[in-house]
């Protein structure tokens, strides 16, 4: 499914001030997928949501662990869960605000 992603959270995990996360807007696209996997680290199945480019299925975004979808309605969605960085092993909270984007005619 092609959709358009806003962030929720800044870097480091805050949470974007209510003003600023309003009026978000959608500014990454790619294709939407959410699956169960095991991660190593973890060392249990995670849920993960991956926001991929279409056309060469590189990631538009860091995937998000532990996802859940907090809220879907009227072709919107929200999706929590965490990044983690690939050097450090970081993990901090992120949020994804999903729209599904219009088709190119």
């Amino acid at each position: 499914m092609l959709v358009k992603v806003a962030l929720l959270y800044e870097e480091g995990g805050r949470p974007l001030p209510r003003h600023r996360a309003v009026t978000a807007r959608p500014a990454h696209l790619g294709k939407l997928s959410l699956s169960e996997e095991h991660d190593r680290d973890m060392r249990r199945i995670v849920r993960s949501a991956r926001l991929c480019d279409p056309s060469n299925g590189a990631y538009v975004l860091p995937p998000l662990l532990d996802a859940v979808v907090l809220y879907i309605s009227n072709g919107c969605m929200t999706i929590t869960g965490v990044e983690q960085d690939d050097v450090t092993r970081k993990r901090t909270a992120q949020s994804w605000y999903v729209e599904l984007a219009k088709a190119e005619n």
